[in-house]
């Protein structure tokens, strides 16, 4: 393949409505490869709530600075495309080879027409996806992934609250703990009950109908992972239905209320975030999407 000298990309110059900011820039210069780099033609990209939320009020914090149109920044972490060049000490990464990434927050850019990236936040993408469905997996599936291993370390015979079992990581999230052995229960709404029993729900429960809180017997759950969706239930309902000592409560997203003290011995594992986007992660999740689990 024969690479262009320049690309186009998706790139803002201030903070700011994302629709006003964000505009797409041409003519930018192809740069130099890094030892352990790989360039990625982006073949698609994914856009999550964090991509605008960065452009729009959450980019100062994450960064500590403001773009320019000096340097202006991208957008975007998912990907999925095809090598077109490796750096000299690459060696798990061929040209050709067809890989997805979620990409470190040095490194933002994938709405772009090439990617630069290390290559070890890179994994080959799972030969029963194309390109469309893998750029959508690595970021909500290393979160899902992470939250039920490393943070909640769940384990087989388990059982798994959801709250949000038909968001984008809610959904890996039955699957992987599905996987791994554990009864899994989720809420969701009335039009995707049906979505939700079929990714591995053991019981789903339709939040607009009832409570979860009044539906489950109390402390009858080991761990409560909340999918962004109910933040602040750790300091009302999680009490009442996780397991004694040994219940365990994660979320998605930062509380925005002080966190009570656990009443029965539960412990708050708080806001789920994790830099480990290794392609190592990358390459058991391929494992499990081409086993078929997850099976979507």
């Amino acid at each position: 393949m024969t690479l262009l000298q320049t690309y186009r990309a998706y790139q803002y110059e201030n903070y700011g409505p994302i629709e006003k900011e964000l505009t797409l820039h041409s003519g930018l210069p192809l740069s130099t490869l890094g030892p352990q780099q790989v360039r990625i033609k982006v073949h698609s990209a994914a856009v999550n709530p964090i991509d605008y939320k960065l452009v729009e009020f959450m980019g100062q914090m994450m960064f500590g600075r403001a773009p320019t149109s000096e340097q202006p920044f991208g957008i975007g972490f998912d990907a999925a495309g095809e090598v077109v060049e490796v750096g000299n000490d690459v060696n798990r990464l061929k040209v050709g080879d067809a890989v997805y990434t979620s990409t470190p927050g040095t490194a933002i850019g994938t709405l772009a027409e090439y990617l630069v990236v290390d290559e070890k936040v890179v994994a080959l993408k799972p030969s029963n996806l194309d390109f469309n469905a893998a750029a959508a997996v690595p970021s909500v599936a290393i979160t899902a992934y992470s939250g039920m291993t490393s943070f909640a370390k769940l384990q087989k015979g388990e059982t798994l609250l959801i709250l949000g079992g038909s968001t984008a990581v809610g959904m890996f999230a039955i699957q992987f703990a599905h996987d791994i052995g554990a009864r899994v229960i989720a809420t969701t709404s009335s039009r995707n009950v049906e979505l939700v029993k079929s990714l591995g729900a053991d019981q789903v429960i339709d939040y607009t109908k009832e409570k979860w809180v009044d539906v489950l017997k109390p402390h009858s759950v080991d761990v409560v992972f909340d999918c962004g969706v109910e933040p602040m239930s750790w300091n009302d309902g999680a009490q009442v239905v996780l397991s004694p000592s040994t219940g365990r409560f994660l979320t998605l997203v930062p509380m925005v209320e002080p966190a009570k003290e656990s009443e029965f011995g539960a412990k708050l594992i708080g806001f789920v975030s994790t830099d480990d986007k290794s392609a190592e992660l990358l390459d058991e999740i391929t494992k499990c999407i081409e086993s078929g689990r997850p099976s979507r």
